[in-house]
């Protein structure tokens, strides 16, 4: 299954469920807000209102709209590791980002001038249910979806947390997203390529050991760390960033200041 949030109106957002080239609008303002239902499946599969060429035309928006902070993995892949000249962390490294601000597919970026901007691709997962000191064995249960994520941050500031353009459920991908190539590419130049299965630290082990300090609740984000090559200063006014990863989409924005 394929869910994504769409903007309807400039002030109202509503969850959709994707078939193919057909989007089906359910009750509920944004997938975030889906996933806190127990029967979050069910209600995902209900016949809906099916959007048609003759509605307004509709935009993607951030999958989740309402999401203060999230759990970033700082260094999980080895080239990264290289980057930064460090060893690769013997456990997952994990921060806790506060979030300024939230842009979906399409979205323009407006940044604060800051030395030191840092972007990059990452697999971001999704929590479908609470989920407290769960071993790895059982952890991928807790995963409502993959998407697409990108954080636009500097050090001492808020991100701009760019998701989307879609979740995907696990059913339709490799257990743990793994195999997956993910690239990055600024003004049409590709900056970032690599793959799932060179996490550092898969999804499972993230979800145990997240789960092992604090409660995960539905509708939740991790995002599992960006590889090689992240952006530094390089954001210019104008400037044109596309994220994907093969079998979830394309994340697409631009920078203004």
């Amino acid at each position: 299954m394929r869910l994504t949030t769409l903007r309807i109106t400039s002030t109202r957002t509503a969850a959709a469920r994707l078939d193919n080239n057909r989007r089906t609008l359910l009750p509920f303002s944004d997938v975030g807000t889906l996933l806190t239902y127990e029967e979050w499946q069910e209600h995902a599969a209900t016949p809906g209102e099916l959007l048609t060429p003759t509605h307004a035309p509709t935009a993607t928006g951030p999958l989740i709209t309402r999401l203060a902070t999230f759990t970033q993995v700082e260094v999980n892949y080895a080239t990264r590791a290289k980057e930064l000249s460090t060893p690769p962390p013997p456990v997952p490294r994990l921060l806790t980002v506060p979030v300024a601000a939230l842009a979906g597919d399409g979205d323009a970026l407006r940044l604060t001038p800051a030395p030191d901007v840092q972007w990059g691709v990452e697999l971001g997962v999704v929590i479908g249910r609470y989920t407290s000191r769960v071993p790895r064995a059982r952890a991928l249960r807790s995963v409502a979806g993959y998407t697409l994520v990108n954080t636009i941050a500097s050090i001492g500031w808020p991100a701009i947390v760019a998701i989307g353009p879609q979740l995907v459920t696990p059913d339709e991908l490799p257990p743990g997203a793994r195999g997956l190539t993910l690239t990055a590419t600024l003004d049409n130049r590709l900056r970032q390529k690599a793959n799932t299965s060179d996490l550092l630290f898969d999804v499972a082990t993230l979800i145990e050991r997240i789960s092992a300090r604090t409660t995960l609740m539905p509708g939740d984000l991790i995002t599992t760390g960006t590889p090689a090559a992240t952006g530094t200063g390089q954001l210019h006014d104008g400037s044109s960033i596309a994220v994907a990863i093969k079998g979830i989409g394309e994340l697409r924005n631009t920078v203004i200041h």
